[in-house]
């Protein structure tokens, strides 16, 4: 899908994400988590949040 970036996570899949948001500043940035304490630290960052059902069909 055109923007959508796969990265694999060599530790823990949440620490990995939230580099990405970090290193994403200045540009959208939008996660997808059911995970509140991901949603608290990606959203801290600027990143755009959003829950699993945005994306299910």
């Amino acid at each position: 899908v055109p923007g959508v970036r796969v990265v694999e996570a060599p530790g823990s899949g949440d620490d990995r994400i939230v580099e990405l948001a970090a290193e994403g500043a200045g540009r959208t940035c939008l996660v997808v988590t059911a995970d509140r304490e991901l949603r608290r630290r990606v959203g801290a960052l600027g990143a755009r949040v959003a829950g699993p059902r945005t994306v299910r069909g």
